[in-house]
C-alpha cells in the first residue's frame, strides 16, 4: 500500500503542471497563423493578407497594415466587440460600407491610411461613438459632404491630408463638435469658407498648407475662436486685408510661408495680440516694408518672426515697433541695401539675428547698426556673413568688422526726383479718373511708384475698380497712372504718389479728388387740394455733392402770384414751404428744382386750390355686379362741359386715377367707364370741374361662387392675354367705348337679364297664368241650362219586381 502511494503521489504533483500547459497551448493556438500577439494586441501587418484571419474576440488593438484587405467588411471583425485601435493602413480598401463597424462600439483609433477610398458612404461611422481619432489621409477622396462624419461626437483629431480634396461642403464638420486637430495639407482646396467651418467651436490646430488657397472668408473665423495654431504655407494668398483674422485673437502660432503675399494692411495683423511666432518667409514683401508700413505694432508677445527670402532691401525706421518680446529675427537671403535708423529693434530679449546681405550701404548713416552689432553678444553665425557693398572702398568687408570712423558720408548716391506732380480732380459719380506723376533718377537707378489715399497707402484691386501701372521711358523717367473707376463719395481724398530707390524716398504734394453726386430728392411734394384762404404745405428737400440750391416754378415759369405777393415762406429749419391766404390763382403745376454744379432734379405736384363760395358737391352712390361694366358720370350740364379746354379732373381715394385699357375716360372727360369691375375698383370717385366737385362711391357687389369661379378664371386668361391685345388697343377702345353705350343704357334703363328683370318676369308671368285658370273656372260655371227628361217608372211593374225578389 505505501508502494502505491508513493506511485500515485507524483501523478496528483504533476496535475496542476499539464493544466497549465494545456492553458498555454490553448492561448498560443487562438493566435492567428503568422500574426503576432502580444497581450490583447494583434499585429498582422506585412503578411499580404487577403482576408483577416479568425482572431481571438477579446483583443483591443488590430494591425493589419501593408496587406491587401479589399473590404472591412470581414466576419472576423464583428465578434471584436472590445477592439479600440485598428490600424488598416496601406491596404486596397477602395469602400466603406454603412454596416461594416456596426459590432465595434468601443473603437477609439482608426487608421486607413494610404487606402483607395473615394468617397465617404453616409452613416458609415455613425455607430463609432466612442471614436477620438481618424486618419484617412493618403485616399483619393475628392469632397466631403455635410453626413460623411455623422455620430462623430467624440472625435478629436481627424487627418484629411494628401487626398484630392477640393469641395467641402457646408456644414461638412457640424457634428465633429469635440474636434481639437484637423489637418487638410496636400489637397486641392482654393478658399477657406465661411460655411464649412462650421461647428469647429473647439478646434485648436488646423492644418491648410500645401493648397491652393487664394481666398479667406474671414467671417469663418467665427467658428473657431479658439484657434492655436494655423498653417497657410505653401498656398496662394497675395494680400491680407484689415479684417482676415479679426475672430482669431487667441492664436499663438501662424505660418504664411511660401506664398505670394505682397501687399497687408496696417490692420491686418492688429487683432493677434497672443501670438508668439510668425513664419512670412518667402513672400513678396519687398513694397510692404519700402512703404514704411507698421504692420507688427500690435504683435507685443511675439518671439520669433521669420522673414527670410522677400527680397527686402530696406528696412524703414521703427519697422519692427511693437515687438517688445521679441528673441530671434531672421532675415537671411535678402539683399538688405539700408537699415534706417531704429530699424533693427535694440532691445534686452532678442537673441538671434539671421542676416547674410553681402549689399549693406556702409556709410555714416549706418554707424549705428555696425556700432550695434559690434557690441552686441546675440551675434549668431549668419549675422557675421553680412558684407558691405557700398561705397566701393568697403565693398566686401564684413560688417562687424568696418571701422567706424571710416563711416562717412560724402559718397554721391543717386536720388529720385518728381517730374510731373498729380493734379486735382473733380469727378462726377461714376466716372473714370486717373492721376499721373513722373520721375526722374539721375544715374539710371530703379524706382518704386506707388500711391496713396489720405496717407495709406492703394493696393490695386479689381472688385474696387482701383488699378495703377508704371511706365519706363529710356531707363530714366518712370510714369506711374493710378485709375480709379466707377468714382464714389468714398473715393474722395487726398491722394500722393511715393517714389522709392533703394536708399531713399521722394513724394509728391496731397492733390483731392472730389466727387460730385447729381441732386436728389429725400422729399418730394405732392398733390394737394386747399381752399381759398387756407394755409397750404409744400414740402421739398434734395440732397448731393456739393448740397444743391432748392427753386420753385409754377406752370413753368418763376412768375407767380403767391410770390409775386410775398404769400410764399419758407422755414429756414426745414424742408417746408408754405403758400399763406391761398387764392383759386394759386391752383396749377408746381415744380421743385434741385440745382448743383453736377446737375438739376426736377419733381412736379398739382395744387387745386377752391372756393368755398362756389364750391357744389354732390354724392351719389354706384352699385354694379362683379363683372360688369361701371359708368361713372360727372356733371354733365352743357354749360360746364361746352368749352373743349375745360379739364376734367378725376381721383381715386383721394389719388390720382391711373387709366388703362379697362378704365377709361369718355365724353370729353365727364364720363369714366370701368369694363369688368373687380374689387380693387371700390371706393370713392371724385371729378372736379370749374371748382365743383361731385364725389361718386362704387360698390363692387359680389357673385354666386360658382360665377365667381367664372369670372376669375376669365380675368386670369385675359390677363395673360394682355400683350397681344395691346396691338389692337386702339380698335379694342372703339368696340368696347360702343358697347359701353349699350350696357350704360340697359344700366340707365331695364336689364332684363339682372335679377330683378328676372323676378319681375317670374311674378308676371304667375299673374298671368293664374288669372288664365279663373278665366276658365268662371267660364264654365256661366254655361246655360241643360234639358233634362225624367221618366218616372210603373208602379205596376215595380210591384211585380219586388214580388219576384221576395220583398
Amino acid at each position: 500500500l505505501l508502494q502505491l502511494m508513493f506511485l500515485f503521489v507524483p501523478l496528483f504533483l504533476w496535475w496542476p503542471c499539464i493544466i497549465i500547459c494545456a492553458l498555454c497551448i490553448t492561448n498560443v493556438k487562438a493566435c492567428p497563423q503568422n500574426c503576432t500577439c502580444f497581450n490583447y494586441s494583434v499585429n498582422c501587418s506585412e503578411l499580404s493578407l487577403n482576408k483577416l484571419p479568425v482572431l481571438p474576440a477579446d483583443i483591443i488593438a488590430l494591425n493589419a497594415s501593408f496587406n491587401n484587405l479589399a473590404t472591412i467588411c470581414d466576419h472576423s471583425l464583428l465578434a471584436l466587440k472590445r477592439l479600440q485601435h485598428l490600424h488598416l493602413d496601406y491596404n486596397n480598401i477602395h469602400t466603406l460600407e454603412s454596416n461594416c463597424f456596426h459590432s465595434l462600439s468601443a473603437l477609439q483609433v482608426l487608421t486607413l491610411v494610404k487606402n483607395k477610398l473615394r468617397r465617404i458612404p453616409k452613416e458609415a461611422f455613425v455607430t463609432l461613438q466612442q471614436l477620438r481619432k481618424l486618419n484617412l489621409s493618403r485616399n483619393r477622396l475628392r469632397k466631403i459632404d455635410w453626413f460623411s462624419f455623422k455620430g462623430l461626437h467624440k472625435v478629436q483629431v481627424l487627418h484629411l491630408e494628401r487626398n484630392a480634396l477640393s469641395l467641402i461642403n457646408d456644414g461638412a464638420f457640424g457634428n465633429l463638435a469635440q474636434l481639437l486637430e484637423l489637418y487638410l495639407n496636400n489637397n486641392k482646396l482654393t478658399s477657406v469658407g465661411q460655411t464649412w467651418l462650421y461647428g469647429l467651436e473647439k478646434l485648436e490646430k488646423l492644418i491648410l498648407s500645401s493648397n491652393s488657397v487664394s481666398m479667406i472668408e474671414s467671417k469663418g473665423w467665427r467658428f473657431c475662436q479658439r484657434l492655436l495654431i494655423l498653417d497657410l504655407s505653401k498656398n496662394r494668398l497675395s494680400a491680407l486685408d484689415s479684417n482676415i483674422f479679426s475672430y482669431l485673437q487667441r492664436l499663438e502660432k501662424l505660418d504664411l510661408s511660401e506664398n505670394a503675399i505682397s501687399r497687408i494692411d496696417e490692420k491686418a495683423l492688429s487683432s493677434l495680440g497672443n501670438l508668439e511666432f510668425l513664419d512670412l518667409s518667402n513672400n513678396e514683401l519687398s513694397d510692404v516694408f519700402m512703404s514704411g508700413q507698421h504692420i507688427f505694432l500690435r504683435l507685443s508677445k511675439l518671439k520669433v518672426l521669420n522673414l527670410n527670402n522677400n527680397k527686402l532691401r530696406s528696412l524703414p525706421s521703427n519697422v519692427f515697433r511693437g515687438l517688445d518680446q521679441l528673441t530671434r529675427l531672421e532675415l537671411l537671403n535678402n539683399p538688405i541695401i539700408i537699415f534706417a535708423e531704429d530699424s533693427i529693434p535694440r532691445i534686452e530679449t532678442l537673441e538671434i539675428i539671421a542676416l547674410n546681405s553681402s549689399d549693406v550701404l556702409c556709410n555714416c548713416k549706418s554707424k549705428w547698426l555696425i556700432s550695434f552689432f559690434q557690441k552686441a553678444t546675440l551675434i549668431g553665425e549668419h549675422l557675421r556673413m553680412a558684407r558691405c557693398k557700398y561705397p566701393p572702398k568697403h565693398a566686401g568687408n564684413l560688417l562687424i568688422s568696418v571701422p567706424l570712423d571710416q563711416l562717412t558720408c560724402d559718397v554721391y548716391w543717386p536720388k529720385p526726383e518728381i517730374l510731373e506732380q498729380p493734379q486735382a480732380i473733380i469727378g462726377l459719380q461714376g466716372a473714370t479718373v486717373t492721376f499721373n506723376c513722373s520721375a526722374v533718377c539721375t544715374g539710371g537707378c530703379n524706382v518704386l511708384i506707388y500711391w496713396s489715399k489720405n496717407d495709406q497707402r492703394l493696393y490695386s484691386s479689381i472688385e474696387e475698380g482701383i488699378s495703377d501701372r508704371l511706365e519706363n521711358e529710356g531707363n530714366r523717367t518712370w510714369t506711374s497712372y493710378l485709375t480709379i473707376e466707377a468714382v464714389d463719395e468714398p473715393d474722395s481724398g487726398f491722394y500722393r504718389c511715393h517714389v522709392i530707390n533703394e536708399l531713399t524716398m521722394t513724394v509728391s504734394n496731397h492733390v483731392s479728388l472730389t466727387v460730385q453726386i447729381p441732386p436728389f430728392f429725400t422729399k418730394r411734394p405732392e398733390n394737394t387740394v386747399a381752399t381759398v384762404g387756407g394755409t397750404i404745405r409744400l414740402e421739398c428737400a434734395a440732397s448731393g455733392q456739393p448740397d444743391p440750391m432748392i427753386f420753385w416754378q409754377k406752370d413753368g415759369g418763376h412768375d407767380f402770384p403767391a410770390a409775386r405777393e410775398r404769400r410764399f415762406h419758407v422755414m429756414p429749419s426745414d424742408v417746408v414751404f408754405f403758400i399763406v391766404l391761398a387764392k383759386y390763382q394759386d391752383s396749377g403745376v408746381y415744380s421743385c428744382i434741385a440745382n448743383s454744379s453736377a446737375g438739376f432734379a426736377k419733381a412736379e405736384a398739382r395744387l387745386t386750390v377752391l372756393d368755398r363760395s362756389a364750391l357744389v358737391m354732390t354724392s351719389t352712390d354706384k352699385a354694379v355686379d362683379l363683372g360688369k361694366t361701371a359708368v361713372l358720370q360727372c356733371d354733365s350740364r352743357e354749360d360746364k362741359i361746352a368749352d373743349g379746354r375745360t379739364v376734367i379732373q378725376w381721383s381715386h381715394n383721394g389719388q390720382p386715377f391711373k387709366l388703362d385699357k379697362r378704365r377709361f375716360i369718355a365724353g370729353r372727360g365727364h364720363m369714366l367707364v370701368i369694363v369688368e369691375a373687380r374689387a380693387g375698383d371700390q371706393g370713392i370717385y371724385t371729378c372736379e370741374l370749374n371748382g365743383n366737385v361731385r364725389t361718386l362711391r362704387l360698390i363692387v357687389k359680389e357673385l354666386s361662387n360658382e360665377a365667381s369661379k367664372k369670372f376669375h378664371s376669365k380675368s386670369k386668361s385675359d390677363d395673360d392675354n394682355d400683350d397681344k391685345d395691346d396691338e389692337k388697343k386702339n380698335d379694342d377702345n372703339n368696340n368696347e367705348l360702343s358697347s359701353t353705350n349699350v350696357k350704360s343704357r340697359r344700366e340707365n334703363g331695364f336689364d332684363i337679364l339682372s335679377t330683378a328683370g328676372i323676378v319681375i318676369v317670374v311674378v308676371v308671368l304667375c299673374v298671368v297664368l293664374t288669372s288664365f285658370v279663373w278665366l276658365c273656372f268662371i267660364w264654365r260655371n256661366r254655361r246655360p241650362a241643360s234639358v233634362v227628361v225624367a221618366i218616372r217608372p210603373d208602379p205596376l211593374e215595380l210591384s211585380a219586381v219586388s214580388t219576384d225578389i221576395g220583398l
